[in-house]
């Protein structure tokens, strides 16, 4: 009888470690199985779009003008975002037009060409207008202002999006 009490014992303890060691390499090494998969909730909704700082905000922004600077050049400021905001619905309404005549078929590349020249005419000037404003800031820089927004400016240029793509890649090193 005690031999009998030991096997039970034995074979108790064997079935309670493989069943400690199934949980333990589900949890921790194996993860769920494929049915298992939480449903997770749906992800919060993005916050509402807010407009994107222009050019002019961000320079300004990081050559910390002081007040006086900063009150000289809230006319400049104010009729540099009034122009981009009616540039901007230009824009809209441009590539409303374009995404009108992608929805035909076959594409009309004579419809659709003076509508892409035309948007490239409205980023142009919208640069343009940029430039403008920041040389109206600049008269209002001090020296050394002038210097770090000089090096932003070409910062920014270089380290654009679109100068990634169009740079070469690196030659080896001999």
């Amino acid at each position: 009888m005690p031999r009998l009490i030991t096997v039970a014992l034995a074979l108790s303890l064997l079935l309670n470690a493989f069943f400690v060691g199934g949980f333990v390499y589900r949890g921790w090494i194996g993860g769920p199985l494929p049915f298992e998969q939480r449903i997770l909730p749906p992800p919060p909704p993005p916050p509402p779009p807010q407009a994107r700082p222009s050019a002019l905000e961000v320079v300004a922004g990081d050559l910390n003008l002081d007040p006086k600077q900063r009150q000289a050049l809230r006319g400049v400021f104010e009729q540099h975002a009034q122009v981009r905001r009616e540039r901007s619905r230009e824009m809209q309404k441009v590539r409303e037009q374009i995404v009108a005549e992608y929805r035909r078929s076959p594409l009309d590349q004579a419809r659709l060409a003076p509508l892409i020249d035309r948007m490239g005419d409205l980023r142009a000037d919208q640069q343009k207008e940029t430039v403008r404003a920041l040389s109206q800031m600049e008269a209002q820089l001090d020296p050394e202002q002038r210097l770090k927004m000089h090096q932003i400016l070409v910062d920014r240029l270089l380290n654009s999006p679109w100068a990634r793509q169009s740079a070469p890649p690196p030659r080896p090193s001999q």
